[in-house]
């Protein structure tokens, strides 16, 4: 628990998982692709991406992750996910600000709004036309999304919608 809280104040955005119930929901919205190349930004425990490449196993996919107990059960199940299902997930620890994401196809993130903004220049400048983003919950204050998936949750359940966007 103690890991958890100090790994938190190490993050701009804490660690919550999406509920595992919305990850088809998720995979759906991507549309997903052959050749596609799937990165998670603030990958948490890699629950997006070990989903997808279950399902989808020759694509690319990248979780970037900035705080430490999230990513070492990402990294850990990163490893076991390769031995065991030979998926393929690359888990890097690294502020996904810094990272060049020029290569992606598809991205996901369940991120806080203010981030969510703070990303736009850099979506501008990196990704490729026709990039498809899908966001949890939050949406960019100043980019209007090409699609919304109400996904009739509770009023206290966490991630209500899917936010879908084309670069």
């Amino acid at each position: 628990m103690l890991l958890w809280m100090w790994s938190n104040m190490w993050a701009k955005v804490p660690f919550v998982g999406v509920p595992v119930h919305v990850l088809k929901n998720i995979e759906e919205a991507l549309e997903l692709q052959d050749g596609s190349t799937v990165y998670d930004l603030g990958c948490g425990d890699g629950r997006v991406l070990f989903y997808l490449a279950k399902n989808n196993p020759k694509l690319k996919y990248v979780g970037i992750e900035n705080s430490p107990f999230p990513f070492v059960i990402a990294k850990f199940l990163s490893w076991w996910h390769k031995r065991v299902n030979n998926i393929d997930v690359k888990i890097i620890k690294e502020d996904f600000f810094k990272i060049n994401i020029g290569d992606a196809t598809h991205i996901f993130t369940y991120l806080y709004p203010n981030i969510m903004d703070d990303l736009l220049p850099k979506f501008d400048r990196e990704l490729k036309k026709g990039t498809r983003l899908v966001s949890a919950s939050f949406h960019f204050t100043s980019n209007r999304a090409i699609g919304e998936i109400d996904l009739k949750r509770g009023k206290y359940q966490l991630a209500k919608k899917l936010y879908i966007y084309q670069f």
